[in-house]
């Protein structure tokens, strides 16, 4: 038999090689696509339509996908955020970065969101500084069609002000200090039960607020550890022994919390440990994260492109969870503190950590990745993007993520009210990713709808069909489903058959877009196939 030290190293490189594969360029064309089923498509009376995807439009309502842009509530954030960004210098001239990307990632402190017992940023009696900046960054995302992605972070260390409110230690949590130049922080003990009580109301209350999936794209990460990054944790036993049941309390009060909108775990390999590094807790990390994703957990980490702390460990959890969750993905290396520091990595400028970035992405075939940072045109990670890299910010607009779309349907030209009528379609994803409709936070909402159209495009009839998963739909399996419906109670007339993916929580409106042409679209996202008469 083989033992369990020899069977960890073998599945790890067999994770390393699968999550190689995209990479090296394994997935299919369209005309050397498998099909996953075989299904008969010569049924009398139906016509079969071909459609043709269209690849390269943002999609920008479809859900936790694309490009995320950063900002923060912090001092360090400029009032003029959305005027900068609306007129940011590309390769390519004057680009308005919102154009480009589905999300706007505000990330602060605990005590900015919650500056008093009770008070909070969205409360409009709260009028502090970062709260000025908060509504002027949530005003311009509504605007521009950008949902929101949430970090709190509770730790001082290397900050110049502290992140958990004072109201916690004036409430008797216990604490450490530590020094960031001249600045002197606290920050509560993530075991500390004080600290755990209004740490825990904050996150309620939040969640009753933004819990909402039209605002919120998703809750990324605990907030606990250096940088909230959940590693290098100080616990008050001086060790690691309550590792685990502040993992056991974190978690389940996220879960229970956030019951509509996606939340994420860091796959660091030093999870809620006490090192930052250092290998140890490697299996016990592995373990967490599986814990994690079985919970309702997404993946994300952030270190892309840093080769030191992104290797084969993370990209066996890549390869481990790989179509069960999505991932998302924040680059490591930053141009304004890191400067020449990419030599290590074998970099030789900022172009390249781009690209690093980018093709470790892919090997993770993640969802979302991010532009991060720029407080002007010249330098900081946007700015790299859109002028040494602008070709990849294209590239995985048209290829990363998921990109749904059906192109071949068969459906009757004519029909009886009251009797069974059957559809043949075909379903493919252009994108590496995937359309995680198997979170729980999602239930599966998300599924295939038939609809009658009338001369407005407006559905009169719709059949919601149950039996495809859009969850299995990955790059190089497409996926053909027969589905049978019965006209009950349509009136006779002359109407148009139509498909799309809808949300099955929001009426069996339009939910994810599919990736047509704008010839065959309706306004409201709805794919015209055909035209059919009802007797």
């Amino acid at each position: 038999m083989m033992n369990n030290r020899l069977f960890s190293k073998y599945t790890l490189i067999v994770g390393v090689l699968m999550s190689l594969m995209p990479v090296l360029g394994t997935s299919c064309s369209e005309d050397e696509q498998q099909e996953t089923a075989t299904v008969d498509w010569n049924i009398s009376g139906n016509e079969i339509v071909n459609f043709k995807p269209e690849r390269y439009k943002i999609q920008k309502e479809n859900p936790m996908q694309g490009w995320v842009i950063y900002a923060g509530i912090g001092d360090g954030m400029m009032d003029n955020f959305w005027e900068l960004y609306d007129n940011f210098e590309s390769a390519e001239g004057k680009v308005k970065v919102s154009d480009y990307g589905t999300t706007l990632y505000m990330r602060g402190a605990w005590s900015q969101f919650n500056p008093e017992e009770g008070k909070y940023i969205w409360q409009d009696d709260v009028d502090t500084a970062p709260a000025r900046r908060f509504r002027m960054l949530m005003k311009g995302a509504k605007e521009r069609g950008l949902k929101i992605a949430w970090t709190f972070v509770t730790d001082s260390r290397d900050k110049h002000e502290n992140f958990s409110p004072e109201y916690v230690r004036e409430a008797g949590a216990k604490y450490y200090e530590t020094t960031t130049g001249s600045f002197k922080g606290w920050t509560p003990y993530p075991d500390d039960p004080i600290f755990q009580e209004k740490y825990e109301k904050f996150l309620r209350d939040f969640a009753a607020k933004y819990d909402d999936p039209e605002v919120t794209q998703f809750v990324s990460g605990f907030g606990l550890g250096k940088w909230g990054e959940t590693h290098t944790l100080v616990y008050s036993t001086g060790d690691a022994s309550p590792r685990e049941a502040v993992f056991e309390w974190i978690t389940d009060l996220m879960v229970d919390a956030f019951k509509r909108v996606p939340i994420m775990i860091n796959y660091h390999r030093c999870l809620l440990n006490t090192n930052e590094t250092a290998d140890n807790g490697l299996e016990k990390s592995e373990e967490l994260i599986d814990r994690a994703v079985k919970k309702g957990f997404c993946l994300r980490h952030d270190a892309f492109g840093m080769k030191n702390y992104y290797k084969a460990w993370e990209r066996g959890i890549a390869a481990k969870y790989r179509y069960q969750t999505p991932f998302v993905m924040e680059g490591g290396w930053v141009e304004s503190s890191h400067g020449n520091s990419i030599k290590g990595d074998g970099y030789n400028n900022f172009a390249e950590v781009r690209q690093g970035e980018f093709n470790e992405g892919k090997g993770a075939n993640v969802n979302m990745m991010d532009l991060r940072f720029s407080s002007n045109v010249n330098t900081g990670e946007t700015h790299s993007w859109f002028n040494t890299a602008f070709n990849l910010v294209k590239e995985f607009i048209a290829e990363g993520g998921y990109r749904l779309y059906a192109d071949k349907i068969s459906v009757p030209t004519s029909a009886n009210s009251g009797r069974k009528v059957s559809i043949v379609h075909r379903w493919s994803n252009l994108g590496w990713g995937y359309c995680p409709t198997n979170i729980p936070q999602w239930n599966q909402k998300y599924k295939v709808c038939f609809a009658l159209l009338d001369a407005q495009e407006k559905p009169v009839y719709q059949f919601v069909d149950d039996n495809p998963q859009i969850n299995e739909w990955v790059k190089g399996t497409p996926h053909t489903y027969k589905t049978d419906i019965t006209l009950s109670n349509v009136a006779a007339g002359k109407y148009t058959w139509a498909v799309g993916l809808v949300d099955t929580q929001k009426d069996n409106e339009i939910g994810i877009r599919i990736s047509a042409r704008d010839e065959v679209l309706t306004s409201d996202g709805w794919v015209k196939i055909a035209d059919v008469t009802v007797k």
